[in-house]
């Protein structure tokens, strides 16, 4: 290599491009002689640690981890002092969201029973937090198709529909208000339980749990459009939104490769979910069409839901087929062998993992 070798002692985390060889530091597409390069590398171990595990802790200890920090910040947004409800309610679903992500991945640890009751008590939580906020939803539905199509529509169109739901969310401040609270009430109780589960296994949880979420995505995939309904979508949505949470627990197993993959489910999870938030309000919207005075307006609003609904799930479809070519057991097989060549990186590497 010449005098392109360099010993490279930097106080980082992870330098991904860079491999031990013969003893010597090797860059990958990468000049390690340019400072701009190593500067950017100083950057990668100062991400905050969020929803992943960490380098250095057990698979257990950190599965709990991550849950019980989305039940604080679901708390968080709970507050009675929080600055927008509306988008306290989301954010703390959100949290939820990831939380029945987290148990799918350790069920067969967890055990059935025990899976159930948290499940089951994490879903009523999110329940009671998703009927308060049904008309800030639909406003902002509706204001993201006419932002979508806001070279055929003015800033103000469906105004007639739009009225109501303003009133209606006004309404429901004091609905808001005791949902938030009943919901913070069932996360502490919720919190105090974790210390109980049982240690959950990574290979378990890699063979079984994750395997078991990607199975049901791609069954619920081809169901939907063999059986196109808002149920049948609706469905394969949510384990995508599982799949897509699993991955981002599991990003250090292959940083690189998981991001790209978990950047993939977003996308794919956001033309789902714009799909089923259309879905709902054309349900909505329809059911008003005999008794409405503006006719117009409803048949318009649905015709221009029904073009951007066949457009996301076009772009659905062609996504989903990328993601889920895989068969499900070579999906579990090499997430393993990511979980294995990242814990001998821990373990052989203290120079690159800090």
């Amino acid at each position: 290599m010449g005098n392109t070798s360099l010993v490279v002692l930097l106080p980082v985390k992870r330098l991904q491009s860079c491999l031990f060889a013969d003893g010597r530091v090797v860059g990958i597409g990468v000049d390690l002689t340019d400072m701009s390069t190593i500067s950017a590398a100083k950057g990668v171990g100062k991400r905050a640690m969020g929803y992943r595990l960490k380098d250095n802790e057990g698979f257990s200890k950190g599965i709990k981890r991550t849950v019980l920090e989305q039940v604080d910040k679901a708390l968080d947004n709970l507050k009675p002092n929080v600055r927008s409800k509306d988008e306290g309610i989301h954010d703390a679903r959100v949290s939820v969201k990831k939380i029945r992500a987290a148990l799918r991945l350790i069920r067969d640890s967890l055990g059935e029973n025990t899976f159930d009751a948290e499940d089951t008590a994490y879903r009523d939580i999110s329940r009671k937090l998703s009927k308060v906020r049904d008309s800030a939803a639909m406003l902002e539905v509706i204001d993201k198709l006419i932002d979508h199509f806001s070279d055929q529509l003015s800033p103000d169109a469906f105004a007639s529909i739009r009225k109501p739901l303003r009133q209606s969310k006004a309404k429901r401040q004091q609905d808001r208000n005791q949902a938030m609270a009943k919901a913070a009430k069932s996360l502490r109780k919720a919190r105090k339980r974790v210390a109980d589960w049982p240690k959950p296994g990574h290979r378990q949880s890699l063979e079984s749990g994750l395997k078991r979420v990607f199975q049901s995505g791609r069954d619920n995939f081809a169901s939907a459009y063999d059986h196109p309904a808002i149920e049948t979508f609706h469905e394969w949505r949510k384990e995508v939104k599982h799949l897509l949470y699993q991955s981002r627990i599991l990003r250090p197993l292959w940083r690189n490769m998981m991001e790209a993959f978990t950047s993939e489910l977003k996308s794919l999870g956001k033309y789902l979910s714009e799909d089923h938030d259309l879905a709902i309000l054309r349900e909505k919207i329809s059911d008003q069409l005999d008794d409405s005075e503006d006719r117009a307006d409803i048949e318009a609003l649905v015709a221009l839901i029904d073009q951007r609904r066949n457009e996301l799930q076009l772009m659905a479809k062609v996504l989903g087929t990328r993601i889920y070519a895989e068969k499900p057991r070579a999906f579990a097989d090499r997430s393993e062998t990511y979980w294995q060549a990242w814990r001998t990186e821990v373990k052989d590497n203290p120079i690159l993992l800090g």
